[in-house]
């Protein structure tokens, strides 16, 4: 090789004459592929999917006509915006809740049982995930990081689906968290309908008193008229009189019959255990492990391998031509890398000396 023109044909010719090294930088990231396979832990995912429900909201006729238009539907329904669908039912709304703090910290502190043991004894995943400080609510924070990191989450607006895929090193534990999950939001939205259904009743409840009273104050009303008025038949303003009493009294009686069946409906949702989500596909332990895939992990170490191999003896051929062409700057620079490694070596054996 000439040392001051380097070409490419010559820089060809300079790595393919150290084909050897090439192939044992292959083998050797191949190999070492195919022991970290067996080294890392496994990955087993379980999915669980589940329908929300579509809880409608009367809105106003012209904004209903609009919702409902041609053209206008279709957009709506596959951006998940309905304007007739109440928000806490809608997937996005799961998507939110699932990667919450609280439905995350719930679930990093249920009992599941210990894939490592052969007993039934339960433990949280803090401790099954070997998550260890001192710290509570530091370790809490970690197992809430780590099982963000083990779930994702996917919804169709269009369909109200929303599923759950768990990935841990165990394929039962995978699928105990992701139904665990599902059993979680289902008692999120219980407590949230009912306790929602509290606060109606209880204002419903002083609303149906008031109501109350004031049907007995136009029955009063209506009744004291009569009888001051017995010939009121006779007299134009008393008939005009006697017939707006009487539209008061029809009028609080809708009222106080409205407001009595809301409340009646409050007192049935406050008891209501009925789920709000529909669970379509619980989630079972998978038989075949996601990771890893040591075909595909062999194959793919040895294609990087292959390059990585190609690259190394590339620069051992610039390097070899750039220190023929500067003796002097390869010499110097040999010396330099000579006197560091010397010098931190003399700095280790003193700290361990």
């Amino acid at each position: 090789m000439d040392p001051d023109k380097l070409t490419l044909p010559a820089l060809v010719a300079g790595s393919l004459s150290r084909w050897r090294t090439v192939v044992r930088v292959t083998v050797a990231i191949a190999v070492l592929a195919l022991v970290l396979s067996f080294v890392l832990p496994p990955g087993f995912e379980s999915q669980a999917t589940f329908v929300t429900s579509d809880t409608q909201i009367q809105l106003p006729n012209g904004l209903s006509d609009l919702a409902s238009g041609p053209g206008v539907s279709g957009i709506v329904s596959q951006l998940g915006l309905g304007g007739s669908r109440d928000p806490s039912t809608s997937p996005a709304f799961y998507e939110q809740l699932l990667g919450s703090r609280e439905l995350l910290t719930r679930l990093v502190l249920s009992p599941f049982p210990d894939p490592r043991k052969t007993t039934t004894d339960s433990s949280d995943l803090l401790s099954i995930l070997r998550i260890r400080n001192e710290d509570r609510e530091r370790a809490i924070e970690i197992g809430i990081k780590r099982a963000k990191r083990a779930m994702k989450v996917g919804v169709d607006p269009r369909t109200s689906f929303v599923s759950v895929t768990v990935s841990t090193p165990w394929a039962p534990l995978s699928a105990e968290v992701a139904n665990r999950i599902v059993d979680l939001v289902s008692a999120f939205n219980g407590a949230q309908r009912q306790s929602r259904a509290r606060a109606r009743r209880i204002f419903l409840a002083g609303r149906v008193d008031s109501a109350q009273a004031e049907v007995s104050a136009a029955e009063r009303g209506l009744s004291d008229f009569y009888e001051r008025n017995r010939l009121w038949r006779s007299s134009p303003a008393l008939i005009v009189r006697e017939a707006s009493l009487r539209r008061q009294v029809e009028m609080a009686g809708e009222l106080y019959l409205s407001i009595r069946q809301q409340f009646e409906g409050a007192r049935i949702d406050e008891v209501n255990t009925t789920p709000v989500i529909t669970v379509v596909d619980a989630a079972v332990p998978s038989h075949q492990p996601l990771w890893p895939r040591r075909v595909a992990i062999v194959v793919t170490a040895a294609f990087a391998g292959l390059w990585l191999g190609l690259l190394w003896v590339a620069l051992r051929v610039l390097a070899g031509h750039w220190a023929a062409s500067h003796p002097a700057d390869a010499s110097s620079l040999r010396d330099a890398m000579a006197r560091m490694w010397r010098e931190a070596g003399e700095t280790v054996r003193r700290r361990h000396a």
